[in-house]
């Protein structure tokens, strides 16, 4: 059986803070001092990088105006129009236009609602002794543990502001990453208990503005980059057209281009724009789900990163007719942009090499289905790749191969009586050579869909964890593994009260393996070559009951390796007992791997005539489809060459991205 779930991602902390004085804002990097419009020190480093890439953009160039791309349109008028799908698009297209109302003025982070956190209980740590006031520690424990909590998300969290005020710790984040934060109440921090609250904007604090305090040039700026949105926004399909800004009207009277180039700083200006249109990500689903970047100038994608951050989940993006000519020019984007389904790179020195990169692209964009107009995958073959892909080694059924139901006899009893007599355990299945141990993993992944089980705290356990990967000194490891009966008792007696499902009417809350494990030693004496016993392992849950009364999951994992008692003691003795806690996640399904063979597109007969598998050849090299689809083509045309090689043609502009309907942005405009 085997069980595989990747690690939850860990955020990386480069620099030290740099203490301005008491109450004041806490700087995280190395460089100049930043502030935004708010007057709070700027943590993102996205924006410092905007100042290394200024002189390195070319977001400008010669292509086609954005009149005349050559872009895919996906989609089209809503069918069966649902009703809270138009209720956001009609909030879009309001936020786009009214140039008189502030309502989707974009906002400071720093001052948006519900994107800060007010925490209490450093001043009472240890890290409050360190020289910066345990500021950094405590901002590294929250990224690091919150990151944790959520293995469905591979982002990690990231705080991007944080300001002292006495004894509280107001810290800014975007609001996934606040939602996650929130899950550390009441979690332990060198020795103190955290409070986590939602920050009440008070205006007359300092640092705290009203977004009536933007200054007009800024509010200005900002209506100027809407005004250019709402006309490179196509709400009937979905389509946010940001290609050749370099052409733009509205940019060039803006001032933003130095001749016929602009700055990577109005791309992120303009993402920065969409971003406080939008209230949750789920608003963005609905309403951006296509994106053309065409005839840019892209040599890469580093210049227009953010549009990863902004719009992770959209589905068709079009690159054509820039300069990308290696894969690794979308690097940048990292794999932010997993839901891309449709991507268009005709017109890159790239697109010769793609029929040979579609493994590499699959890897960046696993549900990618069409490239360049051709559809090499269907939604099946999709969807059956990313299941085989959560389970790259099958879950296999548990194997229990007991001997004379002597594991099965000892589970039913254990269960019951750790939970209610752990003296009669002992006595009736532990000795004096018994040894047992505990860890706890308080990292471990916790399945594939969001869970948002509470984790309880983790004090009754750390003072006996035998964690070996963080608890490196030999005494300590040593004497966290407790031998015989009195020491078990001990430690059991320490541990708090649990309660275990049922085995008998919840079997499925447990996975439990047993398999015969030949040369235990001997307790007799008698056999030098050893005993048959038998290693049993156990995936569970139990509800834990503390001092308070309240009663809260955790997950666990138990190795028992049983063997034949000593003189007077048990006649099945438990040899060693491995617990492992951690966080509840529930139990991974069994799946035989075998039995679910991925099945490739059925294979086109040969035609047995070489004239047309010639002409197949040539079509095949000239458009870089699939010898299946070629074959399809030329057999539609009539095996005409020409007139399928044309066909072809139509039917790449016809899946690319539309952006140029004159009649339906006027619509949408005014």
């Amino acid at each position: 059986m085997v069980q595989l779930a990747p690690s939850a991602p860990r955020a990386h902390r480069n620099a030290s803070p740099s203490v301005r004085g008491r109450g004041g804002i806490q700087k995280r990097k190395a460089g100049g001092t930043r502030v935004d419009k708010d007057g709070d020190l700027v943590m993102d480093p996205t924006i410092a990088a905007d100042k290394r890439r200024a002189a390195r953009s070319q977001l400008g160039g010669s292509g086609p105006s954005r009149g005349q791309g050559n872009g895919r349109a996906t989609g089209g008028p809503p069918r069966g129009a649902d009703a809270g799908l138009i209720k956001a698009q009609q909030a879009i297209i309001r936020g786009l236009n009214a140039k008189s109302s502030q309502a989707n003025v974009l906002e400071s982070r720093m001052t948006a609602a519900g994107t800060r956190l007010q925490i209490e209980g450093l001043s009472s740590s240890k890290a409050a002794a360190n020289p910066d006031g345990g500021m950094e520690s405590l901002l590294a424990f929250l990224e690091r543990k919150a990151s944790a909590m959520d293995t469905n998300s591979n982002k990690a969290v990231k705080i991007t502001k944080s300001l002292k005020r006495g004894d509280l710790i107001i810290i800014t984040a975007g609001p996934e990453d606040v939602e996650r934060i929130k899950w550390l109440d009441n979690f332990s921090f060198a020795g103190a208990t955290l409070s986590i609250k939602p920050y009440e904007l008070k205006p007359d604090k300092v640092g705290d503005k009203k977004k009536e305090d933007v200054s007009p040039k800024a509010q200005e700026t900002k209506e100027q980059l809407r005004s250019v949105l709402a006309t490179r926004y196509n709400a009937d399909l979905k389509l946010l057209d940001l290609s050749a800004l370099a052409k733009d009207a509205g940019l060039i009277q803006m001032g933003v281009f130095d001749g016929t180039t602009t700055t990577s700083k109005i791309f992120p200006a303009l993402m920065v724009v969409c971003d406080g249109l939008f209230k949750t990500r789920q608003e963005k689903r609905d309403a951006i789900v296509s994106v053309t970047l065409a005839d840019n100038e892209l040599s890469d994608v580093a210049d227009v990163s953010e549009l990863a951050q902004t719009f992770p989940d959209i589905q068709n993006l079009d690159l054509s007719r820039n300069r990308i000519s290696q894969l690794d020019s979308l690097d940048s984007w990292g794999n932010r942009l997993r839901n891309i389904t449709t991507l268009i790179l005709t017109g890159n020195p790239i697109e010769p090499q793609l029929p040979s990169l579609q493994a590499e692209l699959l890897k960046k964009y696993p549900r990618l289905e069409i490239l360049n107009g051709i559809q090499f995958r269907t939604p099946e073959q999709v969807a059956t790749a990313l299941e085989v892909a959560k389970f790259p080694i099958g879950n296999a059924p548990p194997d229990f191969r007991d001997v004379g139901q002597v594991g099965e006899n000892f589970i039913r009893q254990f269960v019951v009586l750790y939970d209610t007599n752990r003296s009669a355990l002992l006595t009736n299945f532990y000795d004096d050579q018994s040894v047992v141990s505990t860890s706890i993993n308080m990292s471990a992944p916790r399945g594939a869909t969001r869970n948002t089980v509470i984790i309880p705290p983790w004090q009754p356990y750390t003072k006996f964890s035998r964690n070996l990967v963080k608890i490196n000194n030999l005494p300590t490891q040593l004497s966290r593994r407790h031998r015989g009966s009195q020491a078990i008792n001990t430690l059991w007696t320490a541990l708090p009260a649990t309660r275990h499902p049922d085995i008998s009417t919840q079997a499925d809350k447990y996975l439990i393996e047993c398999n015969p494990l030949p040369g235990l030693v001997d307790p007799t004496g008698q056999s030098p070559r050893g005993v048959d016993g038998l290693i049993i392992t156990m995936h569970g849950e139990f509800e834990e009951q503390n001092d308070k009364q309240e009663q809260h999951l955790r997950s666990f994992s138990r190795t028992f390796v049983l063997g034949p008692g000593g003189p007077g003691g048990p006649p099945i003795r438990v040899v060693s007992d491995m617990m492992n806690l951690r966080a509840w996640a529930p139990l991974a399904s069994a799946r035989n791997m075998a039995a679910e063979p991925v099945t490739a597109p059925a294979p086109v007969a040969a035609t047995g005539n070489p004239q047309q598998e010639a002409m197949t050849v040539q079509l095949v090299e000239r458009t870089g489809m699939t010898p299946n689809y070629a074959v399809l083509c030329l057999t539609e045309t009539g095996w005409d060459l020409e007139k399928a090689f044309v066909a072809f043609q139509l039917n790449r502009v016809c899946l690319h991205f539309s952006s140029s309907i004159p009649s339906i942005i006027n619509k949408f405009i005014g």
